[in-house]
């Protein structure tokens, strides 16, 4: 089984992203976990997307961003198999759910940047941190 994990960039390379793989790995027993990060920047995943069994989205604070909601919404479309990982921070990390859980919100575009922009504003980092990871921070 080949395992999505889809998850808002400001958690990518972080204790968050981390643990949440962890999850992943040891409920589902995955043949391979794609984890975007992997990838560096490209603009278009979609047909990675599409090879998967299972997408994994992770909803920060019961939201989904825009492209996290997107690349669940492929998967789904090809036939994959969705799960949820409910993140508050990184002390707080949810269950794997399966399925869309109730009480989840699609952010649009707009929302979405509104609320990471929030979320960065909060935790501010540095350029060492965006290339290695901040594990100090909120996630």
């Amino acid at each position: 089984m080949k395992v999505y994990f889809s998850h808002p960039t400001i958690t990518f390379r972080t204790r968050t992203e981390t643990i949440c793989l962890e999850i992943i790995d040891e409920v589902l027993e995955p043949d391979e976990i794609v984890n975007p990060p992997e990838f560096g920047l490209k603009d278009d995943l979609k047909s990675i997307v599409q090879e998967c069994d299972v997408v994994v989205g992770m909803a920060i604070e019961n939201k989904y961003t825009f492209l996290v909601w997107n690349e669940m919404k492929e998967g789904r479309d090809h036939g994959a198999d969705l799960y949820t990982i409910r993140v508050k921070n990184k002390e707080n990390i949810g269950e794997l759910e399966k399925g869309l859980p109730e009480g989840v919100r699609q952010l649009s575009r707009e929302k979405s940047d509104d609320f990471t922009g929030e979320l960065m504003k909060e935790n501010r980092s540095s350029i060492l941190s965006i290339l290695f990871g901040k594990w100090g921070g909120r996630f």
